[in-house]
């Protein structure tokens, strides 16, 4: 088994011992992402916006391996609040599109009070 792993300054980097990404037989497994601004390191008081962040947080690591939204098979989402769900659920559609991977979505709590996280497994293509 080959072990490699994706770093970019467009997303937050890790706040603990792990990597943005992991890759292996041409699978790619994200942390999870959260709704931080890497520009300014803050997280927006609106949980719409947040949301918009950890969705394009989650973009910049599977961008920095080449991959987009499409090449996702599976997702894990963790919510603080399930009463916002619809919210977090209309602005994952409109990122996702068309393409509709597999998806789990939890309420629970979430370290370094975060409202929203989300984590994917994508397939490189062609492998």
């Amino acid at each position: 088994m080959s072990l490699s792993f994706i770093s970019t300054p467009n997303a937050p980097a890790p706040g603990g011992h792990y990597s943005q990404a992991a890759v292996t037989d041409g699978l790619v497994f994200t942390a999870g992402q959260v709704g931080l601004d890497p520009e300014t390191g803050t997280t927006s008081t609106d949980f719409r916006e947040e949301t918009r962040q950890a969705l394009a947080n989650l973009r910049a690591v599977l961008e920095a391996d080449g991959l987009g939204f499409g090449d996702v098979v599976r997702t894990m989402c963790l919510l603080t609040d399930i009463a916002d769900f619809a919210v977090f659920n209309e602005e994952y559609a409109a990122a996702f599109g068309n393409h509709r991977p597999a998806r789990s979505t939890f309420g629970i709590a979430l370290a370094g009070g975060f409202r929203v996280e989300i984590e994917a497994i994508a397939v490189r293509q062609g492998a």
